[in-house]
């Protein structure tokens, strides 16, 4: 089995990131990480609607539990790609968070980010 602790830490960091950017309706700090080429059809009406969403199905983020990684989606633009899932408690509800990172130039980028209840 490969060793993932590098790219677990990475996207644990950038899930927190991403959660406190939720949770303050930050647009900018929520796709930091993401490499631009990902992010075509998701702007800040789409970011700000979805924590809108978010918020009146879930409630307030509380914590969350690391459940595993996954291979990431074969695509010729992410040849590496990782995705790690979280279980997530909120106020009102739970739910699954994956996040996707790959590799390129030596910088990690987010190439996912989804909350399923």
């Amino acid at each position: 089995m490969n060793d993932i602790t590098k790219e677990l830490a990475i996207a644990e960091k950038y899930l927190s990131q991403m959660l406190e950017a939720d949770r303050t309706s930050n647009y900018e700090a929520f796709i930091e990480r993401f490499d631009k080429t990902d992010l075509e059809d998701f702007n800040e009406d789409v970011f700000l609607h979805d924590t809108k969403l978010m918020r009146e199905d879930l409630g307030a983020y509380k914590s969350r539990s690391y459940m595993g990684s996954l291979k990431g989606f074969k695509v010729d633009q992410h040849p590496k790609c990782m995705r790690f899932v979280w279980r997530a408690i909120y106020d009102k509800n739970e739910a699954l968070i994956v996040v996707g990172i790959h590799e390129k130039d030596g910088v990690w980028y987010v190439n996912e980010s989804t909350v399923s209840k």
